[in-house]
């Protein structure tokens, strides 16, 4: 049977900045898309008319209270949804307003108006049927009638559900306890491997990239926790030059990654090869690479974060890597074993700088999620370290691999959007930086690591092939009244 860990990392929302360019393609199935939508009203009180196309949703006209009108204001919403792809769509949320006319008597005598209104009614899908065969003086029905529809796209309403579609719990796929049979030996074209065994050490050093802020915190005992978006470029590549840049500075470094302990000894034989294709071929051959379901973990920037510490061992940094992951725990129970290694191997070399990287759940020094109140993660086990940072990941707006569970609960894997909270949010193209904050401890962490607009990792047994992620729409939304328009 296969166990698996929900909630190891989430994603958190932008700030308010001008409308995007482009429509916003959620990578996701029409279906769970609009049954997300249909939740996020429900909540807010709304209820819903039977429509002929699946792929809109229509709510009652509402007589809108305190609008501060002299005439009735009337308000729906309309949501249409649009099929770009088996995992992308597009949503659109309309706030329908109707202001009536008053002025009935008037309408009476105007007897041709009634018919000419009426058959606009019949063609106009937002506006109710009427009764006209009873006197309508002074009732609301007939001014809806005569009043004016227009729609806004809801900016705000379209910014909840993106964050509520791109935040959901990465889940970590853990199936440590499954017997598998024994693969075949992998052909693979040339361009599959990594190149790093053929290139010559730089007259510049190991290091391409300083990370502004760094020097700051690093000093002997260091623990630096830093949570992750799972499957993206970025932040491996960021931990990467943290990792560089700590041990350029003479200080032992030990790099933590989400990996099973029972591939430690496969790791380490990389580590201690020159990192040739037969080399690469061996470390993939564990069952964390192979498995069903690739969450992120086993990308291929984590396999190039693996090389890289394997380089910079050759160069002489006193570098090793650290697989502190378990396959057959799960919850507060996977955590505590985390935890448990991570203490154990300080109190034997005090003086180590760990940077420990994992989903952005495990490493919150708070207890509990949205989705279990009694989970303890990782790093509220180690928050009474003396020397303990945590770093929580800032990006821009972009995608990533990764696993979720569908509306039928059956988990499904591959692009999935990634959409940064306020407080983690930042512009793309920034110089990468750390900062620290005075933050309270129920925000989990207490920095920020920039690592920019975040791109997609495939499975590192997939090779280096790019990920699309589908066709953007060109499009003017209508601004929001009374605000600022915001980012999806």
């Amino acid at each position: 049977m296969t166990l698996m860990s929900v909630g190891c990392a989430h994603s958190q929302r932008g700030p308010d900045s001008e409308l995007p360019k482009y429509e916003h393609v959620f990578q996701k199935p029409l279906a769970e898309a609009l049954a997300v939508t249909r939740q996020l009203l429900e909540e807010k009180g709304h209820t819903f008319e039977e429509t002929e196309d699946p792929n809109m949703l229509v709510t009652p006209w509402k007589l809108l209270e305190k609008s501060g009108a002299t005439v009735p204001i009337y308000s729906r919403y309309l949501v249409t949804g649009i099929i770009l792809g088996p995992r992308q769509s597009v949503v659109r949320i309309f706030r329908m307003s109707q202001v009536t006319a008053g002025n009935d008597v008037e309408y009476r005598r105007q007897w041709w108006k009634m018919y000419r209104d009426r058959a606009e009614m019949r063609a106009n899908p937002f506006v109710q049927e009427v009764d006209f065969s009873e006197d309508h003086t002074g009732t609301d029905k007939l001014s809806m009638l005569r009043g004016a529809q227009k729609g806004v796209r809801d900016m705000d309403l379209e910014e909840a559900l993106t964050l509520r579609l791109e935040s959901a719990p990465s889940v970590e796929v853990i199936s440590g306890n499954i017997a598998q049979e024994k693969r075949p030996t992998a052909v693979r074209d040339s361009d599959f491997y990594l190149e790093g065994w053929k290139e010559e050490p730089s007259a510049e050093g190991p290091c391409t990239t300083t990370v502004k802020g760094l020097p700051e915190l690093l000093h002997p005992g260091l623990t630096l926790l830093i949570g992750e978006q799972l499957g993206s470029k970025e932040a491996p590549q960021m931990v990467g030059h943290v990792v560089c840049q700590a041990a350029q500075t003479g200080l032992t470094v030990v790099l933590g990654l989400s990996i099973p302990d029972t591939e430690q000894a496969r790791v380490d034989a990389y580590l201690a090869s020159p990192g040739a294709p037969a080399d690469q071929d061996a470390l993939l051959e564990g069952r964390f690479w192979s498995r069903p379901y690739q969450d992120g973990r086993s990308s291929r920037a984590i396999l190039e974060l693996i090389d890289r510490v394997r380089a910079l061992r050759t160069a002489g940094q006193r570098v090793s890597l650290v697989a502190y992951d378990t396959d057959v725990l799960r919850g507060s129970e996977r955590d505590a074993a985390q935890a448990k290694l991570w203490t154990g191997r300080r109190a034997a070399k005090p003086n180590e700088v760990h940077i420990v990287m994992a989903g952005n759940t495990h490493t919150r020094i708070e207890k509990g999620t949205e989705w279990d109140q009694g989970f303890t993660p990782m790093g509220h086990l180690m928050k009474d370290y003396p020397s303990l940072v945590v770093l929580e990941m800032s990006y821009a707006q972009g995608t990533r691999w990764g696993c979720d569970l569908n509306r039928d609960g059956k988990l499904a894997c591959g692009l999935v959007g990634a959409t940064p909270a306020p407080k983690v949010a930042a512009r793309e193209g920034l110089s990468p930086y750390i900062q620290r904050l005075d933050v309270p401890a129920s925000e989990g962490f207490q920095g920020l690591l920039y690592v920019g607009k975040l791109t997609p990792s495939l499975p590192a047994i997939l090779g280096p092939q790019e990920a699309s992620t589908g066709p953007s729409f060109n499009y003017r939304p209508q601004p929001r009244t009374g605000g600022t328009p915001r980012p999806f």
